[in-house]
Parts: C-alpha cells; structure tokens; sequence
C-alpha cells in the first residue's frame, strides 16, 4: 500500500492500493479540495517519485506561478526529469512554453484522436525516464487537473463521455501502459458541472474523496468524505480539515 501523505487515511484507509484511480471532488472551491491534492503530489516529489500532471485549466506560466505559491518547485523537478507535464491547455490554446519535461500535442485534439496523442507523449516521456534509470525503486504517479474543464475543452458531456471511453481503451492496450511501468493516478472535478459526465468518472474512480465547506457563525467548517473505496464500506468516512501554514491538519468525525 501506498501512502496518501495524509496521515489519518493512511490510519482509516490502510495506505492507498498501487495502480488504484482517486477522484477528488470538490463541490465547492471554498473547502479548498484542489489544495488537498497539490499537497499530495508536493510530497511525492519531495520523495523522489515520479509525477505526470496533466495540466488541463490553467496557461504554464499561470500554473508555475501557482504552484510556487504552493510551496511546489516545479521548475526544478522539471529539470531533474522526475516531472513531466502535458500541457493540455497550451495544446488547446496555442500558449507553449519550451522547456524540458513540458509536452504538446500536435494537430487535431478530438475526443476521437485525444486519448492516442496523450498515450503517445506519456510513451516518449516514460522512455526518457528508462533512458535515465529513473524506474529504479520510485513510485509512480499521475495528476490530471481539472477534468471539469474536458466540458469546455472537447465541446459538452456526450464528447467528454466519448473521451472517457476511448482513453480507457487506449491504456488498456497503449505500449506507454504495457512496456513501462503503470503508475497510481488522481483526477480532480471542481463543482457539480454535468451530472452525467460525473458520475461516469465516480464509476471508474477506486476512490472517491469529496470536499464541501459551510459557514458557521465565523468560521469555514471543511469536511472531507471518502464515499468510495474498493473494498466497500458500511458506512461513509467523514473528516473536518483546516490549513495552518499551507498544510492540512485533518481530523475524524
């Protein structure tokens, strides 16, 4: 098992299984989920792992400067070659940034011919990584923010659908999967945008973890719910979280 780097779901959850999907949902940006999964990923890189982050929302330099204030260098885990990022928005958008370990996809970006192009970057990146001896003893994982955004990007719920589909085919047969090592992946949605196109991704997910916040008197009350794991449970885990310093401090109902 595979830490979440949030010690009270390694302790209710026994670690997270390797090669799992974890969706993060988080219904409202004020329980601050997306904040959750930076910090999971920011612990990997501290620990030498191997990170693929699909980078979905924002323009590059929007995301460095985002992740700086995060505490997270990607500059210089792209320099070392343990970050690859596939800039989905620049590839859509025509913002390019050159720089090592930063990926684009050429041409057509259908729902049709998308799944193939990421297969075909993430085969070129995982041979760099072989080349470089990099496999040896890490841990392997992939970050895809924000997957709402495939609504916007691939034109409404019945493309984004297809998307899901056929990429699910194309892992399941691409050599990206089958000669290189797989990894444990997370996919963020941010609000409830498209009920049918979530609850596909709900269906596919191992984990679900889904972030809500409300206001009492003052203060922000943020809750955190595991309401999927692949073993099922009899009961939905709840957690109350607040962030000191940039980190979460989590505890359970």
């Amino acid at each position: 098992m595979i830490s979440w780097e949030i010690p009270e779901l390694d302790v209710a959850l026994g670690g997270l299984k390797e090669h799992a999907l974890t969706l993060v949902h988080e219904v409202d940006p004020r329980s601050r989920g997306k904040e959750l999964l930076y910090h999971i990923m920011k612990r990997k890189l501290e620990k030498g792992s191997l990170v693929g982050y699909f980078n979905i929302s924002y323009p590059i330099h929007v995301l460095l400067e985002v992740s700086d204030r995060m505490g997270i260098s990607l500059d210089g885990y792209l320099k070392s070659w343990t970050l690859a990022i596939i800039d989905t928005f620049g590839s859509f958008y025509d913002i390019a940034l050159s720089y090592p370990g930063v990926w684009y996809l050429k041409g057509s970006l259908s729902a049709e011919v998308l799944p193939a192009k990421y297969a075909e970057v993430v085969e070129r990146h995982k041979r760099k990584w072989a080349e470089l001896g990099l496999f040896d003893g890490r841990e392997i994982f992939g970050f895809a923010i924000d997957m709402s955004d495939y609504l916007e990007l691939l034109g409404g719920e019945k493309e984004t659908l297809k998307y899901l589909e056929l990429s699910a085919e194309v892992r399941a047969n691409s050599r990206a999967y089958r000669k290189y090592p797989r990894g444990t992946n997370f996919w963020f949605w941010s609000g409830m945008k498209s009920v049918s196109v979530l609850e596909s991704i709900y269906r596919r997910a191992d984990y679900v973890l889904r972030t809500s916040s409300e206001i009492r008197g003052k203060r922000v009350i943020r809750t955190l719910e595991v309401i999927k794991t692949p073993e099922p449970r009899s009961e939905i885990l709840r957690f109350h979280y607040e962030f000191r310093n940039g980190e979460p401090i989590v505890r359970e109902l």
